[in-house]
């Protein structure tokens, strides 16, 4: 049964914009805001619940309803008027549903109980676009398994969910505060690291992705750290035939994972 709102300070709505806003608030609720019917049916999809769902009354009498009436009993609905909506969302278009989703963004690194053949790690990565779209790209490449390390940007903000249009829900996202020990737990599993750098003279196609492998992406700026970069076996660079110097992480990522699909596909025909 949904409850109409009228004031933005309703308790909901305000641990909504909290989450929005607050990273360390996030973690610490271990809740997430997201805005958008995309984003909530995919978190549905992956068998997420939410605390509470907000929509307006366009939005449900306009199809919404179909899938509003299926949520589970113990989902709060809100009903907003068109301007309360606004005033709690993020974007200047909103879509006129939200919701409070209980998850949590900090895992502690597991055992590999089977071997993965596809991780990628993403090293102190700052921009959200690149974020979201890796993260969009890795489940579409088949990525069993995706690390950020500390100092990366927050996968789980309002600028990187959208990025992801709800694929973040359909993998494995893991922060690593200590890189060196996941280091030892993937050379434990057998898996080669290759690093992408633009100061390689290697070739990103040269390497063979037949064998298990994690894949490295660093910082927009700065590459991938020192500790990381011991342990590479090998740096790949994408050549560039025009007149820019580099491709952004987001585009970089996604040609190395299409050239380990195209390897592998190659060597099962």
């Amino acid at each position: 049964m949904a409850t109409r709102v009228s004031s933005p300070r309703n308790p909901l709505l305000r641990e909504y914009i909290k989450l929005l806003k607050s990273r360390r608030y996030r973690q610490i609720a271990q809740k997430i805001a997201l805005e958008g019917p995309n984003l909530v049916r995919e978190a549905l999809k992956a068998g997420l619940i939410p605390l509470a769902v907000f929509f307006t009354q366009e939005y449900y009498d306009s199809g919404g309803g179909d899938w509003l009436d299926k949520l589970p009993p113990v989902v709060k609905q809100l009903i907003l008027p068109e301007s309360v909506f606004k005033s709690i969302a993020d974007t200047e278009t909103p879509q006129a549903v939200a919701a409070i989703l209980p998850y949590s963004s900090e895992k502690t690194i597991q055992p590999l109980k089977t071997m993965p053949d596809l991780i990628l790690i993403l090293d102190r990565l700052q921009d959200p676009g690149n974020m979201g779209t890796i993260i969009r790209t890795s489940a579409a490449a088949g990525v069993d398994l995706v690390y950020y390390t500390s100092g990366s940007v927050d996968p789980f903000s309002p600028k990187v969910l959208r990025a992801t249009t709800g694929n973040i829900f359909s993998l494995s996202l893991e922060l690593t505060r200590d890189p060196g020990s996941l280091i030892k737990t993937l050379r434990k599993s057998g898996m080669q690291l290759i690093a992408g750098s633009a100061q390689s003279n290697l070739c990103y196609w040269s390497v063979d992705y037949s064998k298990p492998t994690a894949l490295i992406i660093g910082n927009e700026t700065d590459g991938i750290s020192e500790q990381l970069q011991e342990a590479v076996d090998f740096n790949v660079s994408i050549p560039l035939v025009g007149s820019i110097d580099s491709l952004n992480a987001a585009v970089a990522t996604g040609v190395i994972l299409y050239e380990v699909i195209r390897q592998r596909s190659i060597r099962k025909s």
